[in-house]
C-alpha cells in the first residue's frame, strides 16, 4: 500500500500548525512593540503606532485565510479533480476516517465512500480556490510585513522612537 498520500497529509497538517504558531508569534511581537511605544516612550501621536496597529490587525485577518486554506485537506480536494483515482481512495479505512475528521465533518464517513458523495458533502464544486488564494495572500502578506518592518526599523535607527 502506498503511504505517500497520507504522509503528504500529515506534512500539510504540520505546516498548518507551524504557520499558526508563527502567526501567534508575529502578533505577540507587534503587541510587545505597541505596548513599548505606548507606555514607555511617549510616542502615542506617531503614525508608527498606526502602522503597528494595522500590522497586528492584518496578521489577525491572516488567520481567516490560513483557516480556509487548510480547512479541507488537499488529499480530499484531489477527489474533485481525480475522482476515484484520488490518493484518498488508496488509503485504508482508519486513515480515511482520520482525514475526514480533520476536515471537520460531522457526517460519518461511509465504509466505501464514492467520489460523488464526497464532492457533494464537502461542496467542492462551490468552493473558492483557497489554495491559490492562500499562496497569493502569503506573497502579499510577506511583502507588506517586510516593507513595514524595514520602515519601522529605519525609523527606529534614525530617531530611536523619540519625538
Amino acid at each position: 500500500m502506498n503511504h505517500e498520500p497520507f504522509a503528504h497529509f500529515l506534512k500539510e497538517q504540520k505546516l498548518y500548525q507551524k504557520l499558526t504558531s508563527a502567526s501567534k508569534l508575529i502578533s505577540i511581537s507587534f503587541l510587545v512593540i505597541y505596548l513599548y511605544l505606548l507606555f514607555s516612550s511617549r510616542y502615542t501621536a506617531s503614525p508608527l503606532i498606526v502602522v503597528i496597529n494595522y500590522l497586528a490587525i492584518f496578521t489577525g485577518f491572516s488567520g481567516l485565510v490560513r483557516f480556509k486554506y487548510f480547512e479541507i485537506p488537499s488529499i480530499l480536494l484531489s477527489v474533485l479533480e481525480k475522482g476515484s483515482e484520488s490518493p484518498f481512495f488508496q488509503l485504508d479505512g482508519e486513515k480515511k476516517k482520520y482525514i475526514w475528521r480533520k476536515a471537520g465533518r460531522e457526517e460519518e464517513l461511509p465504509a466505501d465512500p464514492n467520489p460523488d458523495w464526497i464532492i457533494h458533502t464537502l461542496q467542492l464544486q462551490d468552493r473558492f480556490p483557497w489554495k491559490r488564494i492562500g499562496k497569493l495572500y502569503l506573497g502579499f502578506y510577506l511583502t507588506v510585513i517586510f516593507l513595514s518592518v524595514y520602515f519601522l526599523t529605519s525609523v527606529y535607527l534614525e530617531t530611536g522612537f523619540q519625538n
